[in-house]
């Protein structure tokens, strides 16, 4: 699985520690996500195999040969698609999306039933091209620490370890005011392989969630807490699991919201989690 961004990718949030990644699977559907989506029912779509995509808040969807464009969204606390799927071990999405200012928000919410187990967020910074991400994490209380790895034509340019929800300011991210066309993965670790067959982290942070971002054809930088600055065309937040956490389960779906002009979704795809 790749998660592929920038041109591609994103969330944050204070999450309920029993809705961790590790966590079991609710088989409830209370609660905000599952309300927005019951008023979402005439909006859906099955643009893309497998994948039911709702309209959330004042959202509007349509299919069109390219993929499905997403329009009225107005803010990212509550506008955006839904995306839903029998239980997978990861997913994908490519999109274009237009901000047209620097009020611009994108937010990626991974679920498990009603249960938000992951984010990542993804906010205009300061300076010019440049971008403030946050991933969050749910499988400790406060949320989980993770690791973020840069990497440029495949090869590991660095890491760092940071705190739970911790925002990493990323610098050089070219038109990311006005659009952006983001590649987004989310997945379980221990089924997710290079290109030559490793894993992208240890081995015995099996059963953590990950997000992946890519850029298209461009590069970003990022400086670590040394000062020393990494140049990247790849980033990966992988979560850091601690002892006691529960296997991952697999997870059954993801909200694209965004306060922005529109966005296209190009393609969308998942694997199916483990029986």
């Amino acid at each position: 699985m790749q998660l592929k961004m920038m041109g591609r990718l994103f969330a944050a949030a204070l999450l309920s520690v029993m809705s961790g990644c590790q966590g079991e699977e609710p088989t409830a559907a209370d609660g905000d996500v599952a309300t927005q989506e019951a008023g979402a029912e005439s909006k859906c779509t099955q643009r893309f195999d497998g994948i039911n995509s709702c309209a959330l808040g004042n959202a509007q969807l349509a299919s069109t040969e390219q993929g499905l464009a997403v329009t009225g969204l107005r803010s990212v606390k509550t506008d955006g698609v839904a995306s839903s799927f029998a239980r997978a071990a990861s997913w994908t999405q490519a999109t274009e999306i237009k901000f047209g200012s620097t009020s611009g928000v994108l937010q990626l919410d991974a679920r498990s039933g009603d249960q938000v187990v992951s984010t990542l967020r993804v906010t205009p910074g300061r300076e010019a091209n440049s971008a403030f991400i946050t991933p969050t994490f749910s499988g400790a209380p406060g949320g989980s620490n993770y690791r973020m790895n840069v990497y440029r034509e495949g090869v590991l340019q660095g890491s760092s370890t940071n705190t739970a929800n911790r925002m990493i300011i990323f610098n050089n991210w070219r038109d990311f005011i006005r659009f952006l066309m983001y590649y987004a993965d989310f997945f379980e670790l221990d089924i997710i392989w290079g290109k030559n067959g490793e894993q992208p982290t240890a081995p015995a942070n099996v059963g953590a969630c990950g997000w992946r971002l890519r850029t298209n054809g461009s590069t970003f930088s990022v400086a670590l807490d040394d000062g020393k600055v990494l140049t990247g065309d790849s980033v990966e937040f992988i979560e850091e699991i601690e002892d006691g956490h529960y296997p991952y389960n697999g997870f059954t779906g993801i909200d694209v919201k965004a306060t922005a002009q529109g966005m296209n979704i190009l393609s969308e795809s998942f694997k199916p989690a483990a029986k």
